[in-house]
């Protein structure tokens, strides 16, 4: 018995899509301004 599942209709990246997921500088960029909403709902929470 298998605990693999599968999702047959689940649509697949486009080329594009791909390129942004392997693009450091994008990926560092997401990062920061991640990191910068955290931070301001910390900052916002800290009485």
């Amino acid at each position: 018995m298998s605990n693999l599942t599968t999702f047959p209709n689940a649509p697949l990246p486009s080329d594009k899509e791909l390129r942004a997921r392997r693009n450091v500088v994008r990926q560092a960029w997401r990062f920061v301004v991640l990191n910068g909403k955290m931070l301001t709902m910390v900052t916002k929470g800290h009485h």
